[in-house]
């Protein structure tokens, strides 16, 4: 069964005003606008740190994702002819619907990992501007952002652009005859048998992969997210495919010599 993200969208009368989209899972809202509109953001509502995704509708395909401190000031000035995507006719404004808000960090980092998530999609083009991502949050913050990304996507998908990732595991499905054995990395995490924000490595033929255990299950290398462990085996070890790779047996936990996922994923209470 597929998760529900539950939103409440509301849109205004006027069509030169923006949309809002608060997804309340995450406490995160957002603003969709035109172009030619954005002068028309409140300034006592927009003028926070946030994350923007500028989208062009001539057929590329082409997104650009950014960060400020103040979001509404930045996408104005983005407006101008100089912009990075000078094609662009809507952004998308994503900001915390907390007291405190983001941080200048919180929207470094995610700044980056949506940038990374969204270039992982084929058929997306994402244009490269000045992406500095941020190494200085401890990973506690890093793993709480981490958790927003999935409500983030959804907004950027509620904006017309199609973010599903056709994994490579997609593409060239097991055999049928394969044997399934039960279990997934979210329920190494929900029976404590792994947390989240672990090391992960696996090497094979002199190289070494590094990945990160996400709180949704996702194993992250290179800051996108990979629900099949052989394939972010795979491609942390540069491979373009999972074949060959039994990320269940290759990735040890905490170290290159720690237990493997298999081990812990035999730990798993039989159903």
């Amino acid at each position: 069964m597929n998760a529900i993200i539950a939103v409440n969208v509301q849109v205004p009368a006027s069509a030169a005003a923006a949309i809002i989209a608060d997804f309340a899972e995450h406490a995160i809202r957002v603003a969709y606008i035109a172009r030619r509109d954005v002068g028309r953001l409140p300034e006592a509502e927009w003028r926070v740190p946030g994350i923007y995704v500028l989208i062009a509708d001539d057929g590329s395909r082409s997104v650009y994702v950014g960060k400020s401190t103040d979001l509404r000031s930045r996408v104005m000035q983005h407006k101008q002819a100089n912009s990075h995507v000078p094609g662009w006719s809507r952004a998308v404004l994503v900001k915390r619907d907390t007291s405190n808000g983001f941080t200048s960090a919180d929207v470094g980092y995610l700044e980056g990992r949506l940038s990374a998530e969204l270039d992982a999609i084929s058929g997306i083009a994402v244009v490269k501007g000045k992406t500095d991502g941020d190494a200085t949050l401890p990973p506690h913050m890093q793993m709480s952002l981490d958790s927003l990304l999935s409500s983030i996507l959804a907004a950027v998908r509620l904006a017309g652009v199609d973010t599903h990732r056709q994994d490579v595991d997609e593409q060239h499905p097991s055999p049928v005859t394969r044997t399934q054995i039960p279990g997934t990395v979210a329920d190494l995490l929900a029976y404590g048998l792994l947390h989240a924000g672990a090391q992960l490595h696996c090497t094979r033929a002199g190289k070494h992969g590094v990945g990160t255990v996400a709180p949704d299950g996702q194993i992250l290398v290179n800051d996108v997210g990979y629900t099949a462990p052989s394939l972010a085996a795979g491609i942390s070890l540069g491979a373009t495919s999972s074949a060959g790779y039994g990320g269940w047996e290759i990735w040890r936990v905490g170290s290159p010599t720690g237990p493997k996922l298999a081990d812990l994923r035999a730990q798993l209470p039989k159903s």
